[in-house]
């Protein structure tokens, strides 16, 4: 798949990347959400995840952003964040993400995610 990862945090977001690219995925990364909205027009992932407290513009602002830039074009949302109380999740869900996951994430059940998105494509 073509994932897009959207993290503040360089470290995460890199080890993330490395793990998904052995895996065989064609990973990108974006550190804030103008970063990710430039690099999604260029890249056009299948499957976006994202923070919730990134600098600038926000998860919450950037959900409705990455789908209006993919228009009728097929793109999962998923923000993966350290948000974890219910009114978070129903804000992301509003906002626009398809999936909610919370931090940390472990790698196993990163890649059936993974594996169950690429599955409905």
């Amino acid at each position: 798949m073509r994932i897009l990862l959207v993290d503040d945090n360089e470290d995460a977001s890199t080890s993330m990347a490395e793990l998904l690219t052995l895996c065989g995925h064609d990973v990108r990364t974006a550190g804030d959400g103008a970063m990710a909205l430039e690099a999604a027009e260029r890249f056009e992932p299948q499957l976006v995840l994202s923070d919730i407290g990134l600098p600038g513009m926000d998860g919450y602002a950037l959900a409705p952003a990455l789908r209006r830039l993919a228009g009728t074009r097929r793109m999962v949302l998923a923000a993966v964040t350290g948000y974890g109380q219910a009114a978070d999740r129903e804000r992301a869900l509003t906002a626009g993400f398809d999936h909610y996951l919370v931090k940390p994430l472990e790698a196993d059940i990163l890649l059936r995610f993974i594996d169950a998105q690429a599955e409905s494509t």
